[in-house]
């Protein structure tokens, strides 16, 4: 060949290169792009001038179906949670996006959830926008059940690792239906007295934790509501922590887990074999996940005995999570008979919420983004937009928590076990439980993001040796943003605790 033809090639073989490296740039700009440029919560709502002049506590809920459309086979719904190539095969039982608006005559709180495994933080921005203005919500919460029988919210269980499960489609239904809940809610407003519960709940036969150290966050805590004329039971919010993924992997049929069981036990009661074995309450019944890192589940392993019919599950199945939703509406019923002598008709509010930045050190959500399975935007290169948010209704507060949170961080226990990654003392101490004001502490993870396992960084593990006599590196951060984020987040959510503590106390003391 001759130097000029040698030329000629090398050339477009360089232009060739060029060109690859610009689409690949651009693509990787593309991916990374800010979904929300300058977007910022920096909110710090007292409750002073709802205790200075209390007013009624007003309540609305309202719930709509987000059920998938399972009709066309050429359009697959592809079922979140374990592996790829799921797609669903029918619908067991209904999901729910479900909202509840508090109104203590000052400010206006918004809470929705959603049986889905998971929803990124420019979904909850999408949402809050189409929100009328009228509504005048002063903050709203998107929480998800974390619900691993539902369809790809995220992107990370498609036909292949290389493609997402998003149907946009489903995707603007559940956000468009998210909001139509939260306006009804609003719209629906009526006087309320509210009541509050901790229970103590059992761990055994019912969820592990599979990974050391060995920390639950077992309690129930429920958030009542009765009508204030007549006491009439209007709904409630429950708090617990536990993995809905009980009919476990080879399930493909659509559900709402243990979540959905307890909400219909709660309402309507349970009947079987045609006996009434609990008493309903009425009312639109929320559940919200809390503290369920570590990995709080009810494990195949786990075999669980039917409340009512003394069966033993141990095999996954929808028996099984029917089940496990029954211990808890049987552990919960009992209780609901001493709300309206526990009840308050004035539960001021306040919040404090705040945008934050965490670092994202994991190669595996990088390539997520570059292929297209994640669709959430950057702030800037290697951080990601988040929210965290410290609230008091009353006697009671809320941790909104963007990730799976490990139970050690909101109740105490995170250690340094030998042969972790970092040789260092822990550092989300103390424990957010200690720091939250109120009688009654929840914690709503999933909150406003997914952001996966937030891990103590002394438990850190993925280099050998392992902790604990592992002969591997545990589950969790494959599925992690970082080994910095939960430090980061327990920071800011302390801020939070010590600033919404502080208005409170210098409230007091200046009467």
């Amino acid at each position: 060949m001759k130097p000029r033809r040698w030329t000629r090639w090398l050339t477009y073989f360089a232009l060739a290169v060029l060109l690859l490296i610009g689409l690949l740039l651009a693509r990787a700009l593309y991916a990374f792009r800010d979904r929300n440029p300058g977007y910022s919560v920096n909110l710090a709502i007292s409750d002073v001038p709802a205790r200075a002049q209390p007013r009624p506590l007003r309540v609305g809920l309202a719930r709509h179906t987000i059920n998938p459309d399972l009709s066309d086979p050429k359009r697959p719904v592809w079922v979140a949670g374990f592996g790829q190539n799921r797609a669903a095969t029918a619908l067991h039982d209904d999901l729910w996006a479900i909202a509840a608006v508090l109104d203590d005559g000052h400010t206006r709180l918004g809470i929705a959830v959603l049986d889905a495994i998971g929803m990124f933080h420019d979904d909850v921005v999408a949402i809050r926008r189409a929100l009328p203005p009228e509504l005048k919500l002063d903050y709203v919460i998107v929480c998800t059940t974390h619900n691993h029988s539902t369809p790809d919210l995220m992107g990370m269980w498609g036909p292949s690792p290389f493609r997402s499960g998003v149907d946009p489609a489903y995707r603007q239904q559940v956000l468009q239906t998210t909001a139509r809940c939260l306006t009804e809610a609003a719209t629906g407003l009526q006087p309320a007295r509210m009541a509050l519960f901790e229970i103590p709940m059992f761990t055994d036969g019912l969820v592990a934790d599979t990974r050391p150290p060995i920390v639950f966050d077992p309690d129930i805590r429920v958030m009542l509501f009765l009508n204030a004329t007549n006491d009439t039971v209007l709904g409630s919010i429950v708090g617990w922590a536990n993995h809905p993924e009980t009919p476990w992997s080879n399930n493909r049929e659509i559900t709402a887990d243990f979540c959905g069981y307890l909400r219909d036990a709660l309402a309507e009661g349970v009947i079987l074999d045609g006996k009434r074995v609990l008493e309903g309450v009425g009312g639109v019944h929320l559940y919200i996940n809390g503290a369920i890192g570590g990995l709080m589940t009810t494990h195949p392993a786990t075999v669980v005995r039917d409340p009512f019919s003394g069966q033993e599950l141990k095999e996954p199945s929808h028996a099984k999570a029917r089940a496990v939703g029954w211990h808890l509406a049987a552990r919960i019923r009992p209780h609901l008979g001493e709300a309206p002598a526990r009840a308050v008709a004035h539960a001021p509010i306040a919040i404090q919420a705040r945008t934050v930045e965490v670092p994202l050190d994991n190669p595996r959500f990088l390539a997520a983004s570059l292929l297209g399975l994640f669709d959430r935007g950057h702030s800037r290169w290697m951080r990601l937009r988040t929210e965290v948010a410290v609230i008091t209704v009353g006697d009671a507060s809320i941790a909104c928590v963007p990730g799976e949170i490990y139970p050690e961080i909101i109740n105490g226990g995170v250690e340094r076990p030998a042969g972790a990654d970092f040789d260092i003392e822990p550092i989300e101490v103390p424990p957010l439980r200690q720091l939250m004001p109120g009688r009654v502490k929840f914690v709503f993870g999933l909150a406003n993001d997914e952001l996966g396992y937030l891990i103590p960084k002394s438990q850190w593990d993925e280099k050998p040796p392992h902790p604990y006599g592992a002969s591997r590196s545990p589950y969790g951060e494959i599925n992690s943003v970082g080994p910095d984020a939960a430090a980061t987040l327990h920071a800011a959510l302390a801020q939070l605790c010590r600033e919404i503590t502080g208005a409170q106390t210098t409230a007091v003391s200046s009467r």
